[in-house]
């Protein structure tokens, strides 16, 4: 679910991946204009659908329309899986997941290390969440505007020690 969502190849990949897991799913576009989301999550919702996922300029806007919203995603401020079970709908976000998974695949311990982040903005609130909840001592932030980030850096200052700097600096 997005807007403009034309160009995208999710359906294409996901039902590769649907068909090679053996599940009984279709993966489809679902094109929703901002000022028709409520009216497309209910109707998803009336059709049992057993998820979506969702993606812009949706990822905020539709936590008001769910019955509820997992902590990551609360944390993060954005959802991009939406599950219905029964008819109650939860959303999710699983880019923490999707950032963490491969490093600590690859042998990446994160816990206790310093890291710097070049970039605070639309996926810099998944990372910075995935690494302090793998419990990084702390994340630099290097960025080309530092009051955007401040504001980032703030709102997730409760979890972890997040420092900003002027990547020009």
């Amino acid at each position: 679910m997005g807007w403009p969502i034309a160009h995208s190849l999710s359906p294409v990949l996901q039902n590769a991946a649907i068909k090679e897991a053996g599940l009984d799913y279709v993966y489809i576009s679902l094109p929703v204009p901002p000022e028709k989301l409520k009216e497309a999550v209910a109707g998803l919702k009336a059709m049992n659908f057993a998820g979506w996922n969702v993606t812009i300029p949706h990822k905020q806007a539709i936590m008001a329309e769910l019955d509820e919203v997992a902590e990551d995603a609360r944390i993060i401020g954005a959802v991009n899986t939406v599950v219905n079970r029964e008819g109650h709908l939860t959303g999710y976000n699983t880019d923490h997941i999707g950032f963490m998974q491969p490093l600590t695949a690859e042998g990446f311990e994160p816990e206790g290390k310093e890291v710097t982040l070049l970039g605070a903005g639309g996926a810099a609130r998944a990372v910075i969440w995935g690494l302090l909840h793998a419990k990084v001592r702390r994340i630099t932030l290097g960025v080309r505007n530092p009051q955007k980030a401040e504001k980032l850096a703030k709102e997730f200052s409760a979890y972890g020690d997040i420092p900003v700097l002027h990547w020009e600096d």
